[in-house]
């Protein structure tokens, strides 16, 4: 193991061909980006966005001293590597509503599929980009499709945890806790570092099974490496386990 890192919690398979670029992601201006989803975007995604045509989407009172975005979406700077990455930001946005039933799912995987359909598989944020679109195909009841995108990711990227840790997150919404288990223990064995929402999954899945000794264990991992919230630790408690 190459060492612990801290992480913020991540705010939850074929190739390009399969999905394609079909459909075509929403024109720019038709969604206003609100200051909540705004500043809960990873990093690289404000400064995606802002460089590129989406920035019609963004309040002026949330861009700072910028301005205007380039005539193309071309233009933007990428330190992420992913391919139109204001597409792949603004999918987390599309996918962050439709999880609240606020919309369809069908804009977020457009978005997604955009960037997902350029990318190189061997990119270090493939992995990522995988494990969101994913969500994305999960959510239109497209679970093979989810499925076939997170096995390749976890394939090509077997030290990366996201796309593990959103087949593990299907498999725990279908109550199948033991195979959640296994894509979990397969990470383990895996991974290059420690992660505050890996260890909390972990936690989460010996707790659905019922294994409360290893759920405390994994939850004190994850408390310590920062993950933010405590809940599992209070069930933990009302059982007299904590």
């Amino acid at each position: 193991m190459l060492g612990t890192k801290k992480a913020p919690l991540l705010l939850a398979l074929c190739a390009g061909a399969l999905f394609g670029l079909s459909a075509a992601p929403a024109r720019a201006g038709d969604v206003t980006v609100t200051p909540v989803e705004w500043y809960a975007l990873p990093d690289f995604c404000r400064p995606a966005i802002l460089g590129s045509i989406y920035i019609q989407r963004v309040p002026f009172e949330l861009r700072g001293n910028v301005t205007e975005g380039p005539k193309t979406s071309g233009g933007a700077r990428n330190p992420s590597g992913i391919p139109g990455p204001h597409h792949f930001c603004y999918g987390l946005i599309h996918l962050g509503r439709a999880k609240r039933g606020a919309e369809k799912f069908d804009t977020a995987v457009s978005e997604f599929n955009y960037s997902y359909g350029q990318m190189n598989r061997n990119a270090p944020m493939f992995s990522y980009v995988s494990a969101n679109l994913g969500r994305a195909l999960y959510g239109q009841r497209k679970k093979a499709d989810a499925a076939k995108v997170w096995t390749e990711a976890i394939a090509l990227q077997p030290q990366r945890r996201e796309s593990y840790l959103a087949l593990a997150e299907g498999l725990l919404s279908e109550h199948r806790p033991d195979e959640a288990l296994k894509v979990l223990l397969k990470y383990e064995e895996n991974k290059e570092s420690d992660y505050p929402d890996a260890e909390h999954f972990l936690a989460q899945t010996y707790f659905d099974l019922k294994k409360y000794g290893e759920a405390k264990t994994h939850a004190e991992r994850a408390y310590a490496l920062g993950y933010p919230v405590f809940g599992l630790r209070d069930k933990l408690k009302q059982l007299g386990k904590w």
